[in-house]
């Protein structure tokens, strides 16, 4: 694990994000614990059922901050983490209605191949778009868009599935920008694209970080630091197709963040004890503890199984 880059940038969010740190697995199920008190107290717990999968996406330090962490240490276990976090995620996303704000959700199930969060998160972008405040007030009509967040809704329907919304997503924003050429040149060989247009895609994503500035531009891509993914999720739908993809050379692509993802990764969301705490609170309608949670999986799944806290 090098931590010695060319690249100011990747220097700097080596540092600013400390990759090369464990993850604190036991911070992360405490936070989402304390939240899951605090919204079940008392009378609250009836009135939090509806909204009670917004706790999941608490507790960083076991679902992306893992997954990037245990990636640049180059963890095969980063893996699960990524798809958990897809899945927390693509739960967690409660009346959040802006375009942008679907984007990670998006990446995140696509990058791990889960086409059934993809048509959750789908359902819930058309939802959002449906209502009638996206018709009569300014801050929907003209809400600005990332280049990037048109591109996930390309590639979704690339891969094979149904969006029904891509389209209404076109009319929002200012289009592709930099992406404008992926779909241009979709049906050709990206081995003819001149490998400074990818090193841009690159230098793009960097600048996205929230490390060179604090404008809304300089943070497109925070939600997934030095992982290219919107890049890497543009190769993932080009394979499948059986279209050819580009080697890059830029320096973020040597890293062990531009890996594409081992699958299928091990993770199961019937042994993640988070998961289960809430699905489980939201069916029986009822207070669990932790130590509930744990036995009740252990009795079901036989006492040596992993979990996933």
């Amino acid at each position: 694990m090098s931590l010695n880059f060319g690249h100011k940038i990747l220097q700097k969010a080596v540092k600013q994000y400390k990759y090369y740190e464990t993850p604190d697995f036991n911070k992360g199920i405490e936070g989402v614990y304390n939240t899951y008190l605090f919204r079940t107290e008392g009378k609250k717990l009836k009135k939090s059922l509806t909204n009670l999968h917004g706790i999941l996406k608490w507790g960083p330090e076991g679902t992306h901050i893992a997954a990037k962490n245990l990636l640049f240490q180059d963890n095969p276990d980063c893996w699960k983490y990524f798809e958990r976090t897809a899945l927390l995620w693509t739960y967690a996303h409660i009346n959040d209605e802006f375009i942008d704000h679907i984007a990670p959700q998006l990446n995140y199930a696509l990058y791990v191949e889960r086409e059934d969060l993809l048509k959750i998160l789908l359902r819930k972008a058309e939802e959002y778009l449906a209502r009638e405040e996206y018709k009569t007030e300014e801050d929907y009509i003209k809400q600005p868009v990332y280049p990037s967040t048109y591109l996930i809704h390309f590639l979704i329907e690339k891969w094979g599935m149904d969006n029904p919304v891509k389209d209404k997503v076109m009319q929002y924003g200012k289009g592709l920008g930099i992406y404008q050429r992926i779909v241009d040149e979709w049906d050709n060989s990206f081995q003819e694209i001149e490998d400074d247009y990818w090193n841009s895609l690159c230098e793009y994503h960097l600048n996205g970080l929230s490390l060179t500035g604090a404008t809304r531009e300089k943070e497109e891509f925070i939600a997934y630091g030095l992982v290219p993914m919107e890049l890497l999720n543009v190769f993932k739908v080009r394979k499948k197709l059986g279209l050819d993809v580009p080697e890059i050379k830029h320096e973020l692509f040597q890293t062990t963040m531009a890996k594409s993802p081992v699958l299928p990764t091990g993770y199961e969301e019937g042994r993640d004890v988070r998961f289960q705490l809430v699905e489980r609170t939201i069916k029986e309608q009822r207070r669990f503890t932790i130590e509930e949670i744990v036995e009740h999986l252990r009795n079901e799944l036989g006492g040596e199984v992993e979990l996933f806290y």
